[in-house]
C-alpha cells in the first residue's frame, strides 16, 4: 500500500543504514518493517541504539525495539 511505497521511496533516497524504533508490542509495525527489508536488532544492542539516536524516557527504552535496514554486522561498531 501507500505506507510501503513511502518507506521504499525514503529508503531509495538514503544511501546508508536506516534505523527505526517502535514499541516492542507493536507486532504489526515490526512485521511491516521486516517486509521492507528491516532486521530486528538484538535486544542487547537496543538501549544503546535508542539512547544514541533518540531522546526518549527510560520507560520507553525498556519497551521498544530497533530495526535496521542494512543491519549491523557482528562486531561492527554501533
Amino acid at each position: 500500500g501507500l505506507g510501503g511505497r513511502l518507506v521504499e521511496h525514503i529508503c531509495g533516497l538514503v544511501p546508508g543504514r536506516i534505523l527505526v524504533g517502535t514499541w516492542a508490542a507493536a507486532e504489526w509495525a515490526i512485521r511491516f518493517y521486516q517486509r521492507h527489508g528491516f532486521v530486528l536488532q538484538p535486544s542487547t544492542a537496543t538501549p544503546a541504539l535508542l539512547r544514541a539516536y533518540w531522546t526518549i524516557p527510560d520507560r520507553q527504552v525498556a519497551t521498544s525495539v530497533v530495526l535496521a535496514r542494512l543491519p549491523f554486522e557482528e562486531g561492527e561498531q554501533r
